[in-house]
Formats: C-alpha cells, structure tokens, sequence
C-alpha cells in the first residue's frame, strides 16, 4: 500500500465543482422547485424533484441527486446509488459529477480503488473544474494511477491557482517551497502561503501560524502567530488549537493563562492532534497549572503513544506506566 504523507481536503465533505448545487438548465421544468427546496434545506422536496427529472435524463438532476444520496439528505445515504446517478450525469459530461466520480475511485468509496479511472474522470472534468485540476496534479505528485511528476502537478496546481483556488494556491507554494517541478523559492511559497491564508484556507493559515511560532522563513513573531492560528481555529483546524495552546501555556503574543492553554490542549486532543495529550501529560506530571497527578499524566502520554507519538512511551517508562493501556481521552477536568 502507498503512504501519502497528506491527502487533499474534502470539499463538503467530498469533493465538488462547487459547494453549491449546479446551476439550473434552461426549459428545467419543476428543477427550479428542487433547487429551491435544496436551499431552504427542504431535502425531501429536493429528492423527490430532482429524482423525476434525474430518471427523465437530466444531467444537473442527475448531479444533485447524486449529492443527496453521498449526503444522506432527504434520504438515506446510499453511496452505490450516488455512484449510479454520478455515473449517469458524467455519461452525459457534466463535469461536476466527472470529478466527484472521479474521486469516489481515488478514495475507493462506493467502488473498488482505481487511482487510474480516477485520472481518467478528473482528466474530463480538468478543463472547466479547478478541484478536478487539483486532483489531476496530487495524482501525477504522487505517480497514483499516472506518471509520478512534478511538472505536471505544478502544471495543473499553476491553471487552478491563476482562477484563484485556494488549495491549488496552498499546494503550489508546497511545489515551490521544496523544490519540486520548479525551483526552490521561499519568497514565492511564502506569498503564497499568504494568498491562501487570505482566501480562508485553513491548512495555510496554520502554516503561517506556525512559521511565525517558530521562526522558520520568516522573523519570528508570536503575535502574527496568534492572529492566524486564530483565524485556522475559527474554522476548526485541529492543529491550530494546540499551536494557540502553546502560546497560552508560555505567554507569547498573548497573556501567559495555563487554564486556557490546558483548555486549548484538550480541544486539540478531542479532534486528533497527537502532541496535544503529550503536553497535556507534561503539565500534570509538573503540576503546570494544575495539582501534580502522575496517573492523570500517565493517561494522557498513553493517548499521545497511541497515535504514535514516540516521545510519549519514553516518558510512560519512566513513569513506571503500562504502554499498552488503551489510549483513549481522559475524561477528567
């Protein structure tokens, strides 16, 4: 099995032309009813229209019934029946559905994984979806179901992010940040890097946050680092809660606060991050904010081992811990 070292984001949870339904066809008949009934998050309307008009050969219905069946809204989720309409829709070249299609292989979803049908359906969706560029390129970075070539991914990384998509953008400051399909240029990752962050990119602006952190490319300046790990936390970003955290806990760019570092550790924790518990751990075994309790800290270094932090066996060693406990969440305040 191939180890990718970061997947694309899922757009809406997987990926899209769009985050909105697909625009309404000229002589749709009761399609404008769907779309409206989509939008007031009327799914049970929405599937019943579009499932008329979808049986009748309409390519856009065919598209959105597809999402409704991937989504389970109006409906239960039934992946081999989104296949089925995608299927359909793409038959007719609606490219939207092309690349969802496209993506349901690469992810093996719904279907048996097939990294070159996967290609295949990005390369007929290319033209006129960015995020199926964005595919096309993580697939030639990666030689999954393609050629293994950089040039290519900077290619198509370069046609989307000139239309302004923020992935590709983020992806093509990669490109350039290590030297992969051009050469090296931290000036030009960096811009944009920033590019992205502006665009509402998540994974950008906790890279930003964290250059700043850690003064890596750029002057240090934790200031800057609190203001963009906050605006990739206002959007969830695991990571960023324990880059704030961190900031809180040492009173940079920020008045020093050990309960909201724990806090912000804990949130961190909760959606996955893996150093998150380990400093949690840290802080009960030194009594940092909180009353010194080894098995509390043993509990939270058993968590950060059981996503393979290795520091955290280490430290559960010579703990006289049990490396082999569980690993879930600690419970306790």
């Amino acid at each position: 099995m191939i180890k990718i070292p970061f997947a694309i984001p899922l757009v809406s949870g997987f990926f899209l032309a769009t985050a909105s339904l697909a625009p309404v066809p000229a002589q749709a008949g009761d399609y404008g009813l769907a779309i409206d009934a989509a939008m007031k998050q009327d799914y049970r309307t929405a599937f019943r229209e579009f499932k008329e008009l979808a049986d009748g050969g309409m390519a856009a219905a065919q598209f959105n019934l597809a999402l409704l069946y991937h989504h389970g809204r109006g409906v239960e989720a039934d992946i081999p029946m989104a296949v089925k309409y995608y299927a359909m829709a793409a038959e007719q070249g609606h490219s939207a559905a092309q690349n969802n299609l496209g993506s349901l292989y690469r992810r093996g979803e719904g279907v048996a994984q097939d990294y070159e049908r996967a290609a295949l359906y990005f390369g007929m969706a290319k033209d006129t979806v960015d995020v199926a560029k964005a595919n096309l390129a993580y697939l030639h970075r990666y030689g999954l179901g393609v050629e293994k070539s950089n040039a290519k991914a900077f290619q198509y990384y370069s046609e989307a992010a000139k239309n302004g998509h923020a992935l590709s953008i983020f992806e093509l400051g990669q490109l350039y940040e290590k030297g992969r399909g051009a050469d090296k240029d931290m000036e030009k990752a960096l811009d944009l890097y920033k590019q992205a962050a502006r665009k509402n990119y998540d994974r950008a602006q906790f890279l930003l946050g964290e250059m700043y952190h850690k003064g890596t490319y750029v002057k240090q300046d934790f200031e800057q680092a609190e203001r963009w790990y906050r605006f990739a936390m206002n959007q969830n970003y695991p990571a960023a809660y324990y880059g704030m955290g961190q900031l809180y806990r040492d009173g940079q760019g920020v008045t020093k606060d050990l309960k909201e570092a724990l806090r912000l550790f804990r949130v961190a924790s909760n959606r996955g991050n893996r150093r998150a518990p380990y400093d949690i751990g840290q802080m009960y075994e030194t009594g940092m904010g909180v009353e010194v309790d080894k098995a509390e800290a043993i509990r939270w270094y058993q968590v950060a081992a059981k996503r393979e932090y290795n520091p955290a066996r280490a430290k559960i060693k010579e703990l006289g811990g049990d490396d082999a406990a569980s690993g879930k969440n600690p419970t306790s305040s």
